[in-house]
């Protein structure tokens, strides 16, 4: 008797060490649009509106009642595990249908309780979360999902922006950033480069045979962001051009990372793209989510002082064209923003239509809104005098909306 309790007590024992918990496949209720992400985007222009639901994973045998609640209490820990600062929405800015929806028999889904927010009462480039998280499930035995308990509702609100107007026709160099010691991007061991623009057109007939290419910013040989190579590949596909990551006072031992992005894009539509080297990885975002990496050899800095050494032009870092007086681009710029850390998703994604010039890292920041200095510079807001200065024509433009 005695060999056979310890005989069992040892089974016991591996079994708790050993065995798997089966997984629960209970029916459950869960806040709709979440499996993927608990983020909901709602963007807020003038007086707006969005609908939440609840969804069951099967449908209801009879009618289910679901508490839904606005839950502030969360806000820090969301804040804590994604690394972003985002605020309540200001009493009197929003309003929310507190209370119950009902699951329908015969339905899986709920009736929508609304979220209704005033853009005048937000602020522009202040990210806004609004917790909602189901706090009760009556008349039914169904549970909660809890990695969808709650939708993070992500208010932007939605402004109106001047941007200036390329036309394959214009740019804008940046002299102090030029290949003096002293320059603040020469050795960049860490970097994010930022642009929002609107192509209107991409090279075609006699411009796409002589080189195909439009530059949105960067230096020439050493690190660009560009549509098109002028080597037969998609005139409206994005491109890094060199990468060039190295010692900056060792040109000869760099790396060089030349990398398409596997998609084309629209014209007539907004995009905002960004480029972050970590050190180890260079990573290209598009309205805050990646889309393509690229993992560097040995690691290094990158230099937007100038051109990459031995080529005849001497550009220092440009904004539409590139290559000397080439390669321009044809479309709207409202920002551009180079920093000197290396910027999270959740970042890039609040920031997308302003940040705070004072923020940590940030070198240059300029808006193209049409407000110029009185040599036509573009103002680097950041304080550090970093001006975008224009060549060619640049026109400005109202009435272009962000995030859109």
């Amino acid at each position: 008797m005695k060999k056979y309790t310890l005989l069992s007590l040892l089974a016991l024992l591996l079994c708790v060490s050993g065995c798997k918990t089966e997984p629960d496949y209970s029916d459950a209720v869960y806040m709709t649009g979440t499996l993927t992400s608990s983020n909901v985007k709602f963007l807020v222009e003038g007086q707006s509106t969005l609908g939440l639901t609840v969804t069951s994973t099967d449908k209801a045998e009879a009618d289910v009642t679901v508490g839904v609640q606005v839950a502030p209490q969360l806000l820090e820990s969301f804040n804590a595990s994604t690394g972003r600062n985002c605020q309540m929405p200001p009493e009197g800015s929003y309003s929310f249908e507190a209370g119950d929806v009902i699951i329908p028999a015969g339905s899986n889904q709920s009736t929508q309780i609304k979220v209704t927010a005033d853009a005048d009462k937000l602020q522009e480039g202040v990210s806004y979360c609004l917790p909602v998280s189901i706090t009760s499930v009556s008349n039914s035995d169904l549970k909660v999902m809890e990695s969808s308990r709650t939708a993070y509702v992500m208010l932007t609100k939605v402004i109106e922006i001047k941007a200036a107007y390329l036309a394959r026709r214009g740019y804008f160099n940046i002299p102090s950033f030029g290949n003096q010691e002293n320059s603040p991007v020469k050795a960049l061991g860490q970097m994010t480069l930022e642009m929002k623009v609107l192509p209107v057109s991409f090279p075609v007939g006699s411009e796409r045979s002589a080189n195909g290419i439009s530059s949105l910013c960067g230096c020439e040989e050493n690190f660009l962001f560009r549509f098109g190579d002028g080597a037969g590949n998609p005139v409206n596909k994005l491109q890094f051009v060199k990468g060039s990551i190295g010692s900056a006072s060792h040109p000869d031992k760099k790396d060089h990372y030349e990398s398409w992005v596997e998609k084309e894009f629209p014209t007539g539509h907004w995009l905002h793209f960004a480029a972050v080297y970590d050190g180890q990885y260079l990573r290209l975002y598009l309205d805050g989510e990646q889309i393509h990496f690229v993992e560097t050899k040995n690691g290094g800095s990158i230099n937007l002082s100038m051109a990459y050494d031995g080529h005849t032009w001497n550009d220092t870092f440009s904004i539409g064209r590139s290559a000397g007086n080439a390669r321009f681009f044809d479309g709207y710029i409202s920002e551009c923003r180079v920093w000197n850390v290396a910027r999270t998703s959740a970042q890039i994604e609040d920031g997308v239509c302003y940040v705070d010039p004072t923020s940590e890292g940030l070198v240059a920041y300029w808006r193209f809104d049409g407000e110029t200095q009185d040599d036509g510079s573009v103002l680097d807001m950041t304080g550090h005098g970093h001006n975008a200065v224009p060549g060619g024509t640049v026109t400005y433009v109202d009435n272009q909306k962000c995030p859109f």
